[in-house]
């Protein structure tokens, strides 16, 4: 399809795959199919009941979902023109979600298993705002997507930088097609194997097998079997959860520099190829749990703007790790991409004060801040160690605060302020000289910071 052609179909606005009802009506099926096996088990198993019973709620979620499906899909609409993304939708309540390209954070392909098998994915657009900013376009073959998601990229970098794409000409212009392929570098790609292992090594399941080793050896010392055998069916639970979850959510994960971003691929059942923005990174963090530490392994998570507040526990933790776990010189890499010039291991640290150590007996040791040209960096905690880093472009704010107790050390506190997220840099009970010198310098640096980058806004207008 010629370019010009292209966008005045998308301009007109277009209908999801056919198949979308297909897929929503085997969704309800198995909604149905899970309410009933779990009634079931409620009341003691399978009986003559749920013989007719299961395969009556399959047929009927799948025959009541497809009829929902195809209502939803005939009357749903998605608008691409030269100023916003619109999405459609109503059979006798209207509604019309309306994204504008210089809003547009992030663009999202999610593969959920049923609609992974007749090749259909659905594009999630999020834009600033709360928790009701995202956008779902569902189904799409796997390929439109990819399309659509490329050309939503470019507008919205177009509309926040004042870039002109030479393939928004008028019909017939001479142009690249819309949709051609970007360039895609693989960064790293996380074998199953290291998932299953780091898993396996991770504090979380070392917490769950500790509280069921517990719950065992009490029901020995008290000769109370039956009571301890809650605690350890709930922990065997959690860590069925655990090890479930993680390596089901980064099987087959692939970091990839694409051309404003990283692109982050991984899942086995459902897949899942998300995007983190340059510009849109607000810091970054390097976590070393105790055990990782041991055999040089570390996670690299990120804050993103205006990712904070959606969804749940479970997807904002998915949506802050940008690499699940890496040796040390493939997590500088990545470190570098995301904050060009930034380091994890900077040589002007200031330590807490050693009369600090009724915060913090043992973790006082191992909290230190620093600054260079490039970020304001710090690390804390000794079982599990965190290294967070802010460019000086996205500080917010500096603050020192000195409670009763510490003005009477002699100490104080730095908080460098910035999105919520995994980043959290800050310098506790530090000297009191100290304090002020990190925070005027972390101030000094980001005004300049923020003055250059107005400057070269300006010069490229």
């Amino acid at each position: 399809m010629a370019p010009g052609s292209e966008q005045a179909t998308l301009a007109e606005g277009q209908r999801t795959h056919p198949l979308t009802s297909v897929v929503l009506g085997l969704g309800w099926s198995a909604a149905a199919l899970v309410g009933i096996v779990s009634t079931l088990f409620q009341n003691g198993g399978l009986d003559a009941w749920g013989v007719f019973g299961l395969p009556a709620a399959a047929a009927g979620g799948l025959v009541v979902g497809s009829i929902i499906g195809w209502l939803s899909w005939r009357f749903t609409t998605f608008v691409i023109d030269d100023g916003e993304a619109r999405v459609d939708s109503g059979i006798l309540w209207k509604k019309s979600r309306r994204v504008p390209f210089e809003r547009l954070q992030s663009v999202d392909i999610h593969e959920p298993l049923v609609a992974r098998v007749f090749g259909l994915a659905e594009l999630h657009l999020d834009s600033a705002g709360g928790s009701e900013s995202r956008t779902t376009v569902r189904y799409l073959t796997l390929a439109r997507s990819n399309e659509l998601r490329a050309l939503l990229l470019r507008r919205a970098h177009a509309a926040t930088t004042g870039e002109v794409l030479a393939y928004d000409g008028p019909p017939g212009a001479a142009a690249p097609p819309p949709f051609e392929a970007q360039a895609i570098e693989v960064v790293a790609e996380v074998p199953p194997s290291r998932v299953v292992v780091g898993t396996l090594l991770s504090l979380d399941l070392a917490g769950a097998v500790i509280v069921a080793v517990g719950a065992l050896v009490a029901s020995i010392w008290f000769a109370a079997p039956v009571a301890a055998l809650g605690g350890v069916v709930g922990a065997g639970f959690w860590a069925f959860q655990i090890v479930g979850r993680r390596v089901l959510d980064q099987w087959g994960y692939r970091l990839s520099r694409v051309e404003h971003g990283l692109r982050i691929e991984r899942g086995l059942l459902s897949r899942t190829s998300e995007t983190v923005p340059f510009d849109r990174v607000q810091g970054v963090a390097v976590v070393e749990p105790i055990i990782w530490r041991q055999l040089g392994w570390r996670r690299v998570l990120v804050s993103v703007a205006g990712t904070a507040g959606k969804g749940d526990a479970k997807d904002q933790d998915q949506a802050a790790t940008v690499l699940p776990i890496a040796d040390p010189q493939l997590a500088q890499r990545v470190v570098d991409l995301l904050v060009p010039g930034a380091m994890e291991e900077i040589a002007d640290r200031r330590r807490s004060s050693g009369a600090s150590w009724i915060f913090a007996p043992i973790g006082w040791r191992y909290r230190w801040i620093g600054v260079d040209d490039v970020a304001v960096v710090s690390r804390h905690g000794w079982i599990t160690r965190r290294t967070s880093i802010v460019p000086h472009r996205k500080n917010q704010s500096v603050a020192v605060e000195q409670g009763p107790l510490q003005r009477r050390l002699g100490v104080a506190s730095v908080a460098v302020h910035s999105p919520d997220g995994p980043v959290d840099v800050g310098g506790p009970h530090l000297e009191r000289a100290q304090a002020f010198a990190v925070a005027a310098e972390a101030s000094r640096l980001s005004r300049t910071s923020a003055a250059q980058a107005s400057m070269r806004s300006g010069s490229s207008s």
